[in-house]
């Protein structure tokens, strides 16, 4: 398996960006109203996100949409709480927008949209604060060169 190559952004993705967040912000407002006038948190996103998916489903346009605010705002809780940065990463399979930490001691890399993408097939709701704490537990670990237990090991 081929290591993924990184780039920066461009103007139009950072552009891009931005008018994902702002769609998250109009998405919030839209399915969560009490939310609206607050503050965008993770506890806000996982809220909006559990009241859309007990609606009755738009066309493959807008879920696409909705996947990209929620993705782009969780990707942004990661670069701004995280220490992580946006970055267009590609490989074999492709090239895509990225959120990456730790450059050359661990390379975390993760995917938010394919990320939310994954949680809309399964219908998962009240994934992102979790998600967001074991992403940084393990960001901490690999910073301070701790081994990562598995997921399944349970001593």
């Amino acid at each position: 398996m081929t290591a993924p190559t990184f780039s920066d952004l461009s103007e139009a993705e950072r552009q891009w960006i931005a008018a994902q967040l702002e769609g998250a912000r109009q998405f919030v407002a839209a399915v969560s109203p009490s939310d609206a006038s607050g503050p965008m948190t993770l506890e806000v996103l996982d809220r909006a996100w559990a009241a859309w998916l007990g609606r009755e489903a738009g066309d493959q346009a807008e879920v696409n949409a909705i996947i990209n605010f929620v993705g782009v705002q969780w990707g942004q809780f990661l670069v701004d709480r995280l220490g992580f940065a946006w970055t267009i990463a590609s490989d074999r399979q492709g090239t895509d927008l990225a959120v990456r930490a730790l450059p050359g001691q661990g390379d975390v890399l993760l995917y938010p949209a394919n990320f939310v993408a994954k949680r809309w097939e399964k219908r998962e709701a009240n994934f992102l604060a979790g998600s967001f704490d074991s992403v940084r537990q393990q960001v901490e670990a690999v910073a301070a060169g701790r081994p990562l237990k598995p997921w399944w090991r349970f001593w």
